[in-house]
């Protein structure tokens, strides 16, 4: 068939008047690949029962509009779903079925639709989940409210790629390759995970909606949270092949629900089935009593001259409380120690006339987090430390912090400090430190985390495989008041205690403390705090036992870390190769 004879077949069908949908040129198709897809399309004698790839749809001899409305809400209603889903709303099983909306969307859409789609879906996601950062840029920066708002979007509209390119992906493979959902759309998503992980300063990972769920987050143990997200997708991706099959064919598509069963059935059976195992390993791990210490202060609270020696009294009182309880070790929270910058120099402690001395009413080991400086003035930049104070008063291993936030911590990678301090006199500038370490405690290994450390699954393996028997993270989100900020951060966290199979302590000074156990569940949890609104009442803690998990233990995941996305973006990549090199093939039914 030539060209002309199809351009005027084309033409009969649209003046037909008979109200059925046509097929146009997808924007990105010349004459030329017109006309090599043409001369590729099957014959009488290889046609099969399965559809043919189709272009962009036209109704009524109109082209496909991007802006449909029916769509459009779609995509908003899967953004929505996983806002709803995630804590600390908690509607978890909304991520059962919240992405059917917008694969319904992008379903034979053209690939920029999809695109536009898949954005509008996380921008409606990462603009309600994240608008606890207003509370940051109102208190803080001194932005109004409005400002604020515009400010979150940009960010939404950054994050939100993280949506438009799997569905942008999908649509691409689906139509180089004919395939249905079932897994391209799942290896889209975890290979996007993937790169964003590897770019942003916050990872964000669709598995935080079901962090409060043991039984369907035991896979992170073999690809890290990213397989999570991926188990989560597919069951929607299968789901929505279900739906498909019936309202296109009125028929149930027996595979896609085989599949949607298989998930539905075999994760929560192997989350089931290890955590009867790990619980084994954790009653035969040796037991070690841990306390935790909650400041309960905020950052005007903690700036307030006047207040630093009763906060300072406050954490020796509760640390004495818990010491009382059994605690062998004792938790402080990121930066806690509220007087100015400790010698790094010190091998000791304070002495016993100085009001800022730290061990006072006790003499259990306390990993203590405090800003630290080089008392020769070699290096003039602080360090945000978690320190070991022994129980005989003798300072004992040290972990600087390695990721110091861009702008709110330190001057950009690149730029001279001297440099950028000069410019913005109110930045502040901290050194990075030399890498993960573990710090021993009560004669186990502990590996620290300061701050959003927790939530980065690569630099959390790296220290994991320092031979730790737990994790502990030292953390300060009194930035965000009483927001949803602090469960997403704890929610986050839950996955890297699964991941290697080490219980996760965190003292966090405004809250949410926790003890997270080897399995993901949050065994014990305080209350979020804000005494710059409410004045200040006081510090808390908690005492648990703990099981100290083989230092040599290391789970798929820590010893693999990252293979299993990059496997999924090396699959999507065999699919566009095989789609390349056979031409566009029909879809599946």
């Amino acid at each position: 068939m030539s060209l002309e004879d199809s351009q005027t077949q084309r033409s009969r069908s649209a003046s037909s008047g008979s109200g059925e949908i046509v097929h146009t040129m997808d924007d990105d198709t010349n004459e030329q690949d017109l006309a090599e897809s043409l001369a590729r399309s099957p014959g009488p004698a290889d046609s099969g029962d399965r559809e043919p790839i189709r272009a962009r749809p036209s109704v009524r001899g109109g082209p496909a509009r991007l802006w449909d409305p029916p769509r459009i809400l779609a995509a908003i209603a899967t953004g929505s779903s996983m806002w709803l889903s995630a804590p600390d709303i908690n509607l978890w099983w909304l991520a059962l079925f919240g992405w059917v909306p917008l694969l319904w969307a992008i379903h034979d859409r053209p690939r920029r639709h999809a695109f536009f789609y898949g954005w509008i879906a996380g921008f409606a996601a990462v603009f309600v989940g994240f608008f606890w950062m207003g509370e940051l840029l109102t208190r803080f920066a001194g932005f109004n409210v409005v400002e604020a708002a515009a400010i979150t979007g940009l960010f939404a509209l950054v994050l939100g790629l993280q949506w438009a390119l799997p569905a942008w992906l999908t649509t691409l493979l689906r139509e180089r390759t004919g395939r249905s959902t079932l897994l391209i759309f799942p290896m889209a998503w975890a290979a996007t995970e993937l790169l964003q992980s590897s770019v942003s300063i916050f990872p964000v990972h669709m598995a935080l909606s079901w962090a409060w769920q043991p039984l369907w987050i035991q896979t992170a143990e073999l690809g890290g949270a990213m397989a999570v997200s991926f188990v989560m997708v597919a069951i929607n991706a299968a789901l929505w092949e279900v739906v498909r099959g019936w309202l296109e064919h009125r028929e149930l598509d027996r595979r896609a629900a085989a599949v949607l069963a298989a998930w539905l059935i075999g994760i929560p059976a192997y989350g089931w089935i290890r955590i009867q195992q790990v619980e084994a390993q954790m009653l035969a791990a040796p037991q070690l009593r841990v306390g935790v210490v909650q400041g309960n202060f905020g950052i005007e609270t903690y700036g307030a001259r006047g207040l630093k020696p009763v906060i300072l009294n406050e954490l020796q009182r509760v640390t004495a409380a818990l010491q009382k309880e059994g605690a062998e070790v004792v938790l402080w929270g990121e930066t806690a120690y509220p007087y100015g910058r400790f010698s790094r120099q010190h091998e000791t402690d304070l002495p016993l006339e100085d009001p800022r001395r730290i061990q006072r009413g006790f003499d259990v080991p306390v990993i203590v987090g405090l800003v630290t400086r080089d008392a020769t003035n070699a290096n003039p930049y602080a360090w945000n430390t978690a320190w070991v104070l022994d129980s005989d008063g003798r300072w004992g291993d040290r972990y600087d912090k390695n990721y110091p936030l861009m702008f709110g911590e330190a001057a950009p990678p690149g730029i001279d400090p001297e440099w950028y301090l000069d410019k913005i006199p109110s930045a502040s500038h901290l050194n990075r430190g030399d890498g993960p370490a573990a710090i021993e405690a009560a004669g186990y290994r502990f590996g620290a985390l300061i701050c959003y450390e927790d939530i980065l699954g690569a630099f959390t393996r790296e220290v994991a495989n320092e031979r730790v028997n737990a994790l502990v993270n030292l953390t300060n989100d009194s930035w965000f008041g009483k927001t949803r900020e602090q469960s997403e951060h704890l929610g986050l966290a839950v996955f890297r205690a699964v991941e290697h199979r080490k219980a996760l302590l965190r003292s966090v000074n405004a809250g949410i403390s926790a003890y997270v156990d080897p399995v993901g569940r949050v065994v014990e949890q305080t209350e979020v705090t804000d005494s710059d609104a409410d004045g200040y009442q006081g510090a808390e803690g908690f005492a648990v036992d703990v099981p100290m998990m083989p230092a040599e233990l290391r789970t798929v995941y820590g010893v693999t870390g990252s293979l299993f996305g990059w496997l999924c973006a090396a699959g999507l990549f065999g699919f566009w190769g095989w789609g390349r090199y056979r031409g566009p093939r029909r879809r599946e039914p």
